[in-house]
């Protein structure tokens, strides 16, 4: 009884730690590799359609809310 309330507690243990490590990476993955200048202001490289119908990366930024 007490080897299987320890190794519950180890698995539970390392699984905090595992979900604690992994959470920064969500919310970058959130963030969409968007890159803050200031004042609320993000940007990111984008394809963007031209006038002759090809596509460039572009810089684009945007102003959160």
């Amino acid at each position: 009884m007490f080897n299987t309330t320890k190794t519950s507690a180890i698995v539970a243990t390392a699984l905090f730690f595992a979900i604690s490590a992994l959470a920064p990476l969500t919310a970058s993955a959130r963030e969409g590799g968007a890159r803050s200048i200031g004042n609320g202001v993000k940007c990111y490289n984008a394809s963007v359609l031209q006038a002759n119908g090809t596509y460039k990366i572009e810089r684009v930024c945007r102003k959160g809310v």
